[in-house]
């Protein structure tokens, strides 16, 4: 088992940071208007919250009770040097990288395994929150492809099956 005090205090910022890199990243793999980015963030936090309720892991637990703090909820923001796509898109790619690699070195495969799996969920939410590609929520794709990828790129970072 795995405590909080097992992780410097950058560490664990890393891995409050995760579950919004995983959503920030799908997000800006085929950016939707306001409303459809709006029904990605709320799947992402609803991701996040929906967890707390059937985790048995202690560590996952801790890490989901930080983002009930006000002050916790500031840690958890990335912050981008630049507000390009690309920029955007790689911060977050490399947060998730960092967060699995955190997690490989500190915590127990098994916990690792979970942490990975929920953060996997929370993209797989922000993708299906909301049709790609149509007109005024007419059309479209659930998940487009560009989605797709950056799920897979995703799977590919926690090593795991997608």
């Amino acid at each position: 088992m795995t405590i909080k005090s097992s992780f410097t205090g950058q560490e664990w910022k890393k891995l409050l940071q995760a579950p919004g890199a995983a959503g920030i990243y799908i997000m800006m793999a085929d950016p939707s208007f306001v409303l459809g980015s709006m029904k990605e963030a709320l799947a992402v936090s609803s991701g996040i919250l929906a967890k707390e309720k059937e985790s048995n892991c202690e560590l996952l637990s801790a890490l989901l009770a930080e983002f009930k703090e006000k002050e916790m909820l500031k840690q958890a923001q990335l912050k981008f040097e630049k507000k390009d796509l690309e920029t955007i898109r790689q911060t977050s790619l490399d947060a998730l990288s960092q967060a699995a690699q955190i997690l490989d070195q500190k915590a127990t495969p098994e916990e690792a395994a979970e942490i990975k799996d929920w953060l996997y969920d929370v993209s797989v939410k922000a993708a299906n929150a909301a049709r790609e590609g149509g007109f005024l929520g007419f059309g479209g794709t659930k998940v487009s492809d560009k989605e797709k990828v950056a799920l897979q790129e995703v799977a590919d970072v926690f090593a795991i099956k997608a």
